[in-house]
């Protein structure tokens, strides 16, 4: 069996909840996107689908982990799928689905620091709380990921593998003490929505509520209709201050009225629905924009310390390079000092030659010259030869 290494994926997941096609295909925010990881080996075999959300207690944009355990699988069949449902095409084109039929309840993890029960921030993460409702109850889980996630090989090995025969993985990458930057996750537990137990319905504690009270008002006259009515309308009148109708034609027209209030009412609820939404919407808009700009100002960032480092080598060059110069002009000075004193010397020896090109020149036509030059020859004989 080949071994696969998937690692989040977009993921499109849709299930069936009272005969009816049900789909989670849009995170909170929706600029994000579900991700699905499947690690799977000889052993062992990990089916995770992280869903991002937003918590009530947790301002920051968090997430929602669903586990598949290996050994609740019953069959796994992957499939090509080129046509898919209308909702999974704004995320996925051709997709892979892989199909779980399942015989036990999924597991859904969220960090350890959300406390129970878990509100949601904004309506679409209200959403996706209650599509886990629908999913810890479903046995059959769809999830669509892209055609090119998985290659034949590994289709292949999906279909042949016996994965209920496989174990969870193990290990330090596996712990989820370690999830959430360290924090940790935990199990989340799903409550009845209806605030009842599974056991029980309205109509059922409706029931027993009058079979425990029968003995009590078995002698009682149970008013009829009209006097239930009337009651109803004394109590509204006085809620409201106004004159209780007595005719028909004011019964008729006050139940026009009310219904005018209850269709202002739901006008109003839409419209505010509506503005919710919108400024759901304009709140995504603004983080994707909040994090385009803390992209900017940290590549700004880089760049400067880009240019600062170039700043810095600059100035080592220029350092380096005034004392060059600076060897230079000392070097120059002392060439200059060397061709000066050299220079002297040559003007010395010029003009101790033009002396004695001088003295021989006025010697020739000189008489006393000649005797000076005489005697001094004839002193210079003598005294050499007295020393022997």
């Amino acid at each position: 069996m080949a071994s696969i290494q998937l690692d989040a994926v977009k993921a499109v997941l849709a299930w069936q909840h009272n005969g009816t096609p049900r789909y989670l295909a849009e995170p909170d925010p929706k600029s994000s996107s579900i991700r699905f990881t499947l690690h799977l080996n000889t052993t062992s075999a990990l089916f995770e689908i992280q869903i991002p959300i937003s918590y009530k207690q947790h301002t920051k944009t968090s997430a929602i982990c669903i586990h598949v355990n290996p050994r609740s699988i019953i069959s796994l069949t992957p499939s090509v799928e080129q046509d898919v449902p209308d909702p999974v095409k704004p995320v996925l084109g051709s997709t892979i689905c892989l199909n779980f039929e399942l015989n036990d309840a999924i597991t859904i993890l969220i960090p350890s620091f959300i406390s129970e029960p878990v509100t949601a921030a904004r309506l679409r993460s209200g959403v996706i709380l209650d599509s886990l409702y629908e999913l810890v109850e479903t046995t059959s889980l769809r999830v669509y990921i892209p055609d090119d996630a998985l290659s034949q090989d590994q289709l292949e090995s999906l279909s042949s593998a016996t994965i209920q025969q496989l174990n969870p993985f193990s290990g330090p990458d596996y712990d989820i003490s370690r999830w959430f930057s360290g924090r940790g996750a935990k199990v989340m537990t799903l409550r009845d929505r209806s605030g009842l137990s599974r056991a029980g319905t309205l109509t059922d504690l409706a029931r027993k509520r009058s079979q425990d009270s029968t003995g009590k008002r078995s002698r009682e006259v149970v008013p009829n209709n009209a006097t239930i009515w009337n009651k109803l309308l004394e109590l509204e009148a006085v809620v409201h201050n106004r004159t209780r109708p007595n005719t028909p034609e004011d019964q008729s027209r006050h139940v026009q009225e009310l219904q005018a209030d209850v269709a202002k009412l739901q006008t109003q609820l839409i419209q505010c629905e509506k503005t919710a939404l919108d400024r759901e919407t304009e709140i995504t808009k603004l983080q994707t924009q909040l994090t385009q700009c803390e992209k900017k100002v940290v590549d700004g960032e880089a760049e400067v310390v880009k240019l600062q480092t170039q700043l810095t080598q600059c100035e080592k060059k220029v350092v380096d390079l005034d004392t060059e110069l600076a060897g230079l002009r000392y070097t120059q000075d002392n060439a200059d000092n060397e061709a000066s004193v050299i220079i002297s010397e040559i003007e010395d020896t010029l003009r101790e030659h033009e002396e004695k090109i001088d003295f021989v020149t006025r010697g020739k036509d000189d008489d006393e010259f000649v005797d000076i030059l005489k005697e001094e020859i004839l002193s210079e004989l003598i005294t050499r030869i007295s020393r022997g």
